[in-house]
């Protein structure tokens, strides 16, 4: 009851920083003189092809179930009402993509395989590497907003979890792998929240775990009320060096908890970036009252002042394509200012722009 108490207060104080004919905008944003901009979420409903949409309509409306279907419900209708998590491949660019690095995107709501494919498209587009999407099915408008509220206030999100996270330490444990990035929107940093939990269960920085045996029973009991399935002891431990190789860039990070696995090292490296008037990110790396709500989120966060709008695309990478991609400045934040822990110019992110690195050293968050 408490968590459930607090997820109130943390969705009530959100909508108080705006006023409540404003609420639109502050998910969906403000229309564009030139709209829609490329690779824009408003662009698949002015497409010539009628079925995409229609298909997302369709996805995003209908409720369903993010599960398997049981072996007597009709197969034509399987793909209606039940959406499980897939793990989608999205090829890099032409060229030779950077070696060595395994990137990982993690959707929002109401996003079905076309709208992560639209959203991977473009992070494709902007850092020109290849990327495994973690495809965290719609099940309707309904049946999303309800999974959010089990994830912001009881970390429920098992199914997603199940399906993702081998595939992340499977790349961790990749010996010709120097980088694992997590790029995650939306409820997607709740999934990512849920994963660092579970790196945490198998971390053993110096050949031990890094928590005690009651520890680790009491956080696993945790973890399986979240509804997480997989036993840890059928992972292969995480090394401290192996851990360093993980980077999160958690775009409107609305966790309640997101903390490093190795706090002393500060690994892994955690970035959110959100927009003032997102009011997701109202509810977790903005909150006007993190103490109150019991929000902790480690690593840099960067706001983007007076922007207004939750999608990826348009309201997110747009902002740093425009601001980033093909500015003769260096150094600079822009469109993102430091809000809490950015001890460096810049994001780290933004080094990965057009295919290129940022210096092997990170800087600290002086946490």
């Amino acid at each position: 009851m408490a968590r459930l108490l607090g997820l109130v207060r943390a969705v009530g104080d959100a909508l108080n920083q705006i006023p409540g004919w404003l609420w639109g905008p502050a998910v969906f944003g403000w229309p564009r003189p030139k709209w829609p901009a490329p690779f824009s979420e408003y662009g698949l409903f002015v497409s010539c092809d009628v079925s995409r949409p229609l298909k997302f309509l369709g996805h995003v409306l209908i409720p369903s179930l993010p599960r398997r279907a049981p072996g007597w419900f009709p197969h034509a209708l399987r793909s209606i009402f039940f959406h499980r998590t897939r793990i989608l491949e999205h090829p890099g660019p032409c060229g030779d993509a950077p070696s060595g690095e395994h990137w990982f995107f993690i959707n929002g709501i109401l996003t079905d395989q076309i709208m992560a494919g639209l959203n991977a498209a473009y992070l494709v587009e902007l850092f020109r590497r290849p990327l495994t999407i973690i495809q965290n099915a719609t099940d309707g408008l309904v049946f999303d907003l309800a999974e959010c509220a089990e994830e912001k206030a009881f970390g429920m999100n098992g199914e997603p979890v199940d399906v993702g996270f081998p595939h992340v330490h499977k790349a961790l444990k990749d010996p010709a792998a120097h980088l694992v990035v997590i790029v995650a929107h939306s409820q997607g940093t709740l999934i990512s929240a849920v994963m660092l939990r579970l790196l945490r269960l198998i971390y053993a920085p110096d050949g031990r775990h890094w928590l005690t045996r009651q520890q680790l029973e009491t956080e696993l009991n945790e973890l399986r009320r979240t509804g997480v399935t997989l036993n840890p002891r059928h992972f292969e431990e995480i090394t401290a060096e192996e851990l360093a190789k993980l980077e999160l860039y958690c775009f409107a990070n609305c966790a309640t908890t997101m903390r490093h696995v190795d706090p002393q090292r500060r690994l892994p490296w955690i970035e959110s970036f959100g927009n003032e008037y997102d009011l997701v990110a109202g509810l977790g790396m903005l909150a006007p009252d993190p103490l109150g709500e019991g929000v902790a989120i480690d690593g840099p966060l960067w706001r983007h002042r007076s922007a207004w709008g939750h999608l990826l695309n348009i309201h997110y990478l747009r902002a740093i394509d425009l601001n980033q991609r093909d500015s003769p400045e260096t150094g600079t934040s822009a469109p993102y200012e430091p809000f809490q822990n950015a001890a460096a110019p810049q994001p780290r992110l933004y080094g990965y722009i057009n295919g290129a690195r940022p210096p092997s050293s990170r800087p600290d968050p002086g946490l």
